[in-house]
């Protein structure tokens, strides 16, 4: 690929980020027209867009975990019973690990299974965990995405003008697209954390919350005792 295409694709991408851009202000703009009715349909509709893609993706790459596991297991066994040792095994444990962590994390966003380092956000009222995610979202999620995806965009460019793989001759030859996964992690993250703070917004506002995926706990509910340490 050459470096040529490479640039038209990076600026071509690059187009599409500001243009929508601006939809990451949306869930504020609601917060001053609390009773546009565009606005919450819009914030609505676009919940349950990312809401279903987001899960969508964590429920296909979780298969990825016993995979892991049978690589893992099995470079062990090889290695310690018949000291053999395969670079691609070594190396898929890897690919599986980053893969399922940077394309999961999004779907474990929206379950709220991340940890958390607050011992009161389990036990607030919905509308201040709806204020505390809201807040969260714009001052550190979205600006964290932004500058991950900003500064990740010269080495996974680099990374696919040479189709970068292994480092060892008869390693896994597909580093460019591991490397290209970080991208593909901020935007998740940031898709993710717009739908946090848009439906944040809608319970703030006293609006009817978008429904969840099936086997989702609300997230804005009150759970005593808390689980966030």
């Amino acid at each position: 690929m050459t470096p040529e295409l490479l640039g038209i694709i990076g600026r071509s991408l690059q187009a599409i980020g500001w243009v929508f851009m601006p939809f990451l202000l949306v869930p504020l703009l609601s917060l001053f027209s609390p009773k546009s009715k565009f606005i919450r349909s819009f914030l609505t509709n676009l919940v349950q867009i990312i809401d279903g893609f987001n899960m969508g993706v964590g429920e296909a790459v979780k298969w990825l975990l016993p995979l892991l596991v049978v690589s893992i297991a099995f470079g062990v066994i090889a290695l310690s019973i018949f000291g053999q040792a395969w670079t691609k095994f070594d190396e898929s444990a890897i690919y599986f690990h980053a893969t399922l962590i940077l394309l999961g994390s999004a779907a474990t966003l929206l379950a709220g299974k991340h940890v958390r380092v607050d011992i009161f956000h389990a036990n607030m009222p919905p509308k201040s965990k709806a204020f505390v995610d809201f807040l969260g979202f714009y001052g550190l999620m979205l600006p964290f995405c932004l500058v991950l995806l900003w500064n990740s965009q010269s080495f996974v460019a680099l990374s696919w003008a040479s189709f970068e793989g292994s480092a060892e001759s008869d390693g896994i030859k597909g580093l460019f697209i591991l490397k290209t996964f970080v991208s593909i992690f901020a935007l998740m993250m940031l898709a993710q954390g717009l739908s946090l703070a848009a439906r944040a917004a809608l319970l703030i506002n006293g609006h009817a919350l978008p429904s969840l995926p099936q086997n989702i706990d609300d997230p804005f509910a009150v759970k005593h005792g808390g689980d966030g340490l």
